[in-house]
């Protein structure tokens, strides 16, 4: 029997928070405003035209926190660092979709693109300096926000690397846990060490943030198809779903045909629909999705082991839930 959770509370409570990191993070770009007004203007406006900026998802240190120690405020810290890199990251990955609208931040591709490496380097690593952390931290801290970028930059280049190596399913996974999973993975690590956790606590937060990281790409993967033109498509990503099509039709009459809508995918938007038509055919729709269930069962045990019973942990296995949700395959006998 399933026992239906009301996360309502602690949900509210932590879309409440947004004006306070909002204040956050305008206070951390304040800090080297002085001396760098031109780079904390860019910054600035980046942040405030983010539209990403209100992902629930991003916000995980909270509730890990609170699951933890019940003094969830004292990951501020660590939301505001993240959020900027994250406006970094969406930017980049704009710029390289050929995707960035030089309207929305009132600036020019080349301004973007300095403001967003600054914000994927220096400048989370500067709000984390200025902060009142403890000292034992700092150290680790530093370490984790680098190995996660390079983690991260290493990720969106394997993605970029179209044609490179021949696709395979564990290809894009260490991909997605590169580029997705590194930030999820940096950010629960570094909640886990504030929470004063063990060593192989930290490294279970780490492993559930970078995995729970790697299912929020496959949820975005799915959104991405429901937005008209499919940019993954067009750019000829290596997408998770390509990559177990590839597998699932290996060595069978189909893998020509795949190969062939592929290519016509990213010259003909009007290929795209039957490229996503043929990918959602039940018997590969069915298989991806019992990949995303393992991925799911795997997340729900790290969480078990990992948090113990609290409003803070129902709201992550919420998060859990929603995202799995986002990122099945709906078949044609599903949506009959």
């Amino acid at each position: 029997m399933t026992v239906v959770v009301d996360v309502t509370p602690a949900y509210n409570i932590l879309l409440g928070r947004e004006d306070e990191i909002a204040a956050s993070v305008r206070s951390s770009i304040d800090h080297f405003a002085a001396l760098r007004p031109i780079l904390a203007d860019t910054v600035a406006r980046l942040v405030d035209s983010d539209l990403s900026r209100s992902n629930i998802f991003r916000l995980l240190p909270f509730p890990i926190m609170g699951s933890l120690s019940q003094e969830s405020d004292s990951v501020l810290p660590i939301v505001v660092a993240s959020r900027i890199w994250w406006t970094g990251a969406e930017v980049f990955d704009d710029l390289a979709d050929g995707q960035y609208d030089s309207t929305t931040g009132a600036m020019t591709a080349a301004q973007a693109s300095v403001g967003s490496a600054a914000c994927l380097t220096a400048v989370p690593l500067s709000v984390l300096d200025h902060e009142l952390i403890p000292s034992h931290l700092k150290e680790s801290w530093t370490r984790e926000m680098v190995d996660s970028a390079l983690d991260a930059a290493e990720g969106q280049l394997a993605d970029l690397s179209t044609g490179a190596t021949p696709i395979s399913w564990s290809a894009v996974m260490k991909s997605y846990a590169g580029k997705s999973g590194a930030p999820y993975g940096r950010d629960a690590a570094m909640t886990a060490q504030l929470a004063g956790v063990d060593d192989e606590a930290i490294r279970g937060w780490r492993n559930f943030g970078r995995l729970f990281g790697v299912l929020r790409q496959l949820a975005n993967d799915r959104n991405s198809q429901s937005a008209g033109v499919d940019v993954d498509l067009t750019n000829g990503t290596r997408t998770a779903l390509l990559a177990h099509a590839v597998e699932t039709l290996a060595g069978t009459g189909e893998a020509n045909r795949l190969a062939m809508l592929h290519r016509r995918a990213q010259q003909d938007v009007a290929a795209q629909d039957e490229l996503r038509e043929y990918l959602e055919d039940t018997g590969i729709s069915h298989s991806y999705n019992s990949r995303v269930h393992t991925m799911f069962r795997r997340l729900c045990a790290l969480l078990d082991h990992l948090a113990p019973p609290s409003d803070d942990k129902n709201l992550m296995r919420w998060m859990l839930e929603i995202s799995v949700e986002d990122s099945l395959l709906r078949s044609k006998e599903s949506t009959a």
